[in-house]
């Protein structure tokens, strides 16, 4: 029995793994909660964006993108001025 289970944990590990690294290759993109809306964020509304998807990157994301160019019009965000694609 010690050894089924050492095999379905280790199954479980790579499960989980596989997952992580399909998030990360951008496999959940087409997911609802990550496509950006047709009308614009208020500044509340894009930080709780920011918030809930702090594991995505802006430049992937529509949706935490969308977010951040909000927060930077309204001047809650100041990117690095050496950083050309966070430019609107």
């Amino acid at each position: 029995m010690g050894s089924l289970w050492s095999i379905l944990t280790g199954c479980g590990l790579l499960v989980a793994v596989v997952g992580m690294v399909d998030s990360w290759l951008g496999g959940n993109r087409a997911s609802d909660e990550h496509d950006v809306r047709t009308a614009s964020f208020t500044v509340e509304q894009a930080h709780l964006v920011m918030q809930s998807h702090r594991v995505c990157r802006a430049d992937a994301c529509p949706r935490k993108g969308a977010a951040f160019r909000t927060l930077v019009a309204a001047g809650r965000i100041v990117p690095d001025a050496r950083a050309d694609r966070y430019s609107l």
